[in-house]
């Protein structure tokens, strides 16, 4: 657990009361609580959102329904005017001869079922007469019926038709609607063509499943040009070619000419008994382009926003549901857990207070169930350590006792090795430790103990021993030392004084040589001058001693110089001979007392040291073998 996630339980406990934090059942309600008015508040919301979006909708479907009808309405009286141009751009309606009324009637039998008449209309500077038609008499003043409005016909601008205002046929009563437009074969004459408004009426008849909404079709005058209600055969009585009593609602429409908006609504109208809406309703509007024209779709606001109302009603039932569900279960599922729980707590005080045969069956599955079960197996757990536990207890008061024997035993052994350490340290190699074979350990000290005392007390004897060899070797060297010294001394006399003759007999064999040298010469000499005389063997017997005598000399030399030689060594040796009986001296110094400081030991026997050699070694053995 991070620190962090510490810190927060930490704050959250303290500001959660203890009552509250002893008691799982209220802590569960309260969660409880919390996720219903969640959910409430969810569920709120989210109803109000679905609601909103669904009211959205409906508003853009009843603007689109307005957009739908305006389009209706612009394309009939598109359609009309194109008609009645088609019509009027013949060249035989400029023609006396025709038969004008017959052409009149094939173009009307031609034209869509809700054009009733057809005139043709000649304009002269005391009025308009009717040149042929298929309802009026020939010849007749066309300003004294319903075709006064032709008068503002402008027949210069043959492109341009001229659509009429609404009015009431005075032949049949019916609702009309005329489109005038100038004949090109004729400078001064019209086609004039008359619809029946009832027809358009019918062709934006609202649905079936929709027959509490009707629709207006009003100019900029409030005149209602086509009342769908009254076309439709609504119980609502018609308004055709009344006054459409709300003028904002026409104004308003009006005001979206020339704006990106095509359509809009008014979602809560005050309610209007001209319109025969006695309840509070919603209208939808849109201009009809190319005329004054404005579409009115209306509808009791009850109907129209009746399934978003339903919506929010059954979104806040289901969220109220949802709240009493979560809570129904919440509260079951508490007190099953809550009851379980304070059973289980109550268990497991019996079990801190001793009691382990409590029982910890339960029928639950879950983690409550599994809870139980681990308790019950803790409960086995428990009563099995504590029955190991008396099973160890007993176990350590026997493994106690033998504990304390054997440290009694130990205690008793330890002593006895001491006093025999304290007799070897006092000097007694005779000394043994007991072996009783029933301590593995303390038989092997005692073993390696003796093991090690009766090595040191061989070493001991071999010591002694050496140490009385080495004083017997001090001697034995200081005796030879000085024999040899002594034997150096007569040798070096002796070799000076053969040296001194040696010279002396040098010096005569010298002069004795010499002296035959010149006797030979002298010899050789006399032979010279007297050749008579035979000299020959004689002097070469003088040259062969002579030669002799110089030889002889020489070895008198060389042996002169070995004598000298003798003598060096001879003194060299006495030397060394004395630097030995220095170390003699001090190594026979040393060995005495050493010899005493090992005669203090006690050892059963004395162990020879064996020495390799040595003076004293050689001295005993010529003792031995001259005994």
């Amino acid at each position: 657990m991070s620190d962090t996630e510490s810190s927060s339980e930490g704050i959250l406990q303290k500001i959660t009361p203890n009552f509250l934090r002893r008691s799982f059942a209220l802590k569960f309600g309260l969660v409880l609580l919390v996720m219903g008015l969640s959910v409430g508040i969810i569920g709120f919301a989210a109803t109000e959102e679905v609601r909103t979006q669904t009211q959205d909708n409906v508003e853009g479907q009843f603007q689109n329904t307005a957009v739908q009808q305006s389009d209706i309405v612009e394309q009939w009286v598109t359609q009309n005017k194109l008609s009645t141009k088609l019509i009027s751009n013949q060249d035989q309606w400029g023609d006396d001869e025709a038969d004008l009324e017959l052409a009149l009637q094939n173009e009307l039998s031609r034209l869509s079922a809700d054009a009733k008449n057809v005139h043709l209309l000649e304009t002269t500077p005391s009025g308009s007469s009717v040149v042929a038609s298929t309802s009026l008499r020939a010849d007749s003043s066309a300003l004294s019926g319903n075709l006064q409005w032709t008068s503002e016909t402008e027949l210069s601008d043959t492109s341009r038709v001229l659509v009429s205002d609404a009015y009431r046929d005075s032949q049949d009563s019916e609702s009309t609607i005329g489109f005038a437009s100038p004949v090109p074969a004729s400078q001064n004459r019209i086609l004039v063509v008359e619809y029946r408004l009832d027809e358009l009426a019918d062709s934006i008849s609202p649905a079936e499943d929709e027959s509490a909404r009707f629709t207006q079709v009003v100019d900029s005058h409030r005149t209602v040009v086509v009342d769908q209600a009254y076309a439709s055969n609504s119980d609502r009585e018609g308004m055709t070619l009344s006054t459409y009593p709300v003028q904002q609602t026409v104004d308003d429409a009006n005001a979206l000419r020339g704006t990106q908006e095509s359509a809009s609504v008014k979602t809560t109208m005050a309610p209007n008994a001209d319109l025969g809406l006695n309840e509070e309703y919603t209208v939808g509007y849109a201009p009809v382009s190319g005329t004054d024209w404005v579409v009115l779709t209306h509808a009791p606001s009850s109907t129209v926003f009746g399934f978003v109302e339903d919506v929010q009603l059954y979104g806040l039932i289901a969220t109220a549901g949802l709240v009493v569900f979560i809570g129904g279960i919440g509260a079951a599922l508490g007190w099953s857990t809550s009851s379980s729980i304070d059973t289980l707590t109550r268990k497991t005080e019996e079990m801190r207070e001793g009691n382990l045969d409590v029982e910890l069956d339960t029928s639950r599955i879950d983690n409550i169930g599994r809870l139980y079960d681990g308790f019950a197996d803790m409960r086995d757990a428990l009563r099995e350590q504590i029955d190991e536990a008396e099973r160890a207890r007993k176990e350590a008061e026997v493994s106690r006792a033998e504990a304390m024997e054997m440290s009694n035993y130990l205690q008793e052994k330890a002593t006895e090795f001491s006093v025999a350490m304290e007799k070897t340290a006092g000097g007694d190699m005779t000394t043994r430790m007991e072996q009783d074979g029933e301590n593995e350990a303390m038989d092997t000290i005692a073993s390696e103990f003796n093991a090690m005392i009766e090595e040191l007390e061989k070493t001991t004897g071999q010591l002694k021993s050496f140490s009385e060899e080495v004083a017997e070797s001090g001697d034995v060297v200081l005796q030879s030392a000085e024999s040899v010294r002594d034997a150096s001394e007569q040798v070096a006399e002796s070799i000076q004084k053969i040296s001194d003759d040696a010279y002396e007999q040098k010096d005569q064999l010298q002069t004795i040589s010499e002296d035959l040298d010149e006797l030979v010469e002298t010899l050789e000499a006399l032979e010279a001058e007297q050749q008579a005389v035979d000299l020959g063997d004689s002097l070469t017997q003088f040259r062969t001693v002579a030669t002799q005598l110089q030889e002889a000399a020489d070895t008198s030399e060389q042996m002169m110089s070995e004598s000298e030689t003798v003598a060096g060594a001879a003194e060299e040796q006495a030397a060394e001979l004395n630097e030995v009986s220095s170390r003699a001296e001090q190594l026979k110094r040393y060995a005495r007392p050493l010899g005493d400081i090992l005669d203090r030991f006690e050892t059963e026997a004395e162990h020879e040291f064996v020495f390799s050699g040595g003076p004293s070694q050689t001295t005993r053995t010529q003792e031995e073998s001259e005994e």
